[in-house]
């Protein structure tokens, strides 16, 4: 009797082991095939990484992250039905998920279905296994990014706002990426704010600087722009873009006639060279549209525009920068100006500054605070 016990104990035994060696190959195959499978997604290799998930998964077939990341295969394979099926089931048994939330999300918003947001918002106040604030902070940062694809400019802005308000304040990047949304947006004010709590954190970041310059250039608070876009091309002078902001920041500051301060002989000059300026972009443009302006009786918006600019040559002999003369003439420019870009397409150089010191001084004169 002892014999068969001590026989009987050493099958049990040899059973339990030999069920224990099969799990942990089972387990080391499904870690070797998920590990395939990642690396083959990393790679963008989305139909490798399916088979490889799915091999996983006949190891470890209750494996809710080799489920997930057969989604996410799936999802970069543009299957969408096959990945909603893995996320919909993961989702009934973790509806707080902040990963599978967001799988979900994306899915949706792929779609245009407008049921991504809710799945957006979920994957922001839910539940991350690690680094949770980054992961909530890219979920509502992908929310906006919805919102804007769909022309909800409303929502996109509170989540920009909602954004500026969970970023902490020594997070002088995130600060500016913000500041950068709000620009695009067409918020240059709040934008402007944005990039000022960077530079208070650290005096030394370039697109902090140039976007507090884009956004006094899009405000037309030119002398303002000026000293930031000066110091972002200092420190990054390989940004091409904004130093060519820059450059039409001085030429507007140059050629502006209205500043405060000025002589009446720089007032004239500046006045003389745009009115000549704008006669050559009412002659460009109808050279360009086969127009004939010169000697001609004016039958079209171009050619009324240079018989006006011939009227005001009357006014030059004795013009010696008086307000009400540079006023007239200027109209004349800006509206010369604005009828090129109207008929000719985007201006360039000198006759872009000219735009842009119009539709400066017309923010002025509505707010009745005119620079003369």
């Amino acid at each position: 009797m002892l014999t068969a016990l001590l026989a009987l104990g050493i099958m049990f035994g040899v059973t339990e082991a030999a069920v224990g060696f099969y799990r942990t190959k089972q387990s080391q195959l499904a870690q070797m095939w998920f590990e395939r499978g990642s690396g083959a997604l990393s790679r963008q290799q989305a139909k490798e990484a399916i088979q490889d998930f799915r091999n996983a998964l006949n190891y470890a077939p209750d494996d809710s992250t080799y489920q997930l990341r057969l989604a996410q295969a799936f999802a970069a394979a543009n299957r969408i039905e096959a990945a909603e099926s893995y996320l919909f089931n993961l989702w009934s048994s973790q509806p707080g998920g902040g990963e599978i939330n967001l799988e979900l999300a994306q899915l949706e918003a792929r779609k245009g279905n407008p049921d991504a947001a809710r799945y957006f918002e979920n994957a922001i106040y839910g539940v991350w296994e690690s680094h949770p604030e980054e992961h909530r902070w890219q979920a509502r940062m992908q929310l906006f990014q919805f919102y804007r694809s769909i022309g909800n400019t409303g929502q996109a802005q509170a989540e920009l706002l909602a954004m500026a308000a969970d970023t902490p304040g020594s997070d002088y990047r995130r600060q500016t990426q913000i500041g950068q949304l709000q620009l695009e947006a067409g918020n240059p004010r709040q934008a402007l704010q944005q990039f000022r709590s960077a530079l208070r954190v650290n005096r030394r970041y370039a697109p902090a600087f140039a976007g507090a310059g884009a956004a006094e250039f899009n405000i037309r608070e030119y002398q303002n722009a000026l000293p930031y876009l000066e110091t972002a091309v200092r420190l990054d002078p390989k940004d091409h873009e904004v130093a060519a902001q820059l450059k039409m920041t001085r030429l507007v500051i140059e050629s502006d006639p209205f500043p405060i301060g000025l002589s009446d002989r720089e007032r004239t000059e500046r006045t003389l060279d745009a009115y000549l300026q704008a006669f050559s972009a009412l002659s460009d443009c109808a050279t360009t549209r086969a127009i004939v302006v010169v000697g001609s009786t004016p039958q079209n918006p171009l050619q009324e525009s240079w018989a006006l600019g011939q009227q005001q040559m009357a006014l030059m002999p004795h013009f010696r920068g008086q307000s009400q003369t540079v006023l007239k003439i200027m109209n004349f420019v800006f509206s010369a100006e604005d009828l090129a870009a109207t008929e000719c397409g985007p201006l360039q150089g000198k006759d872009q500054a000219l735009w842009l010191i119009g539709k400066m001084h017309q923010l002025a004169e509505s707010s009745g605070h005119h620079g003369d």
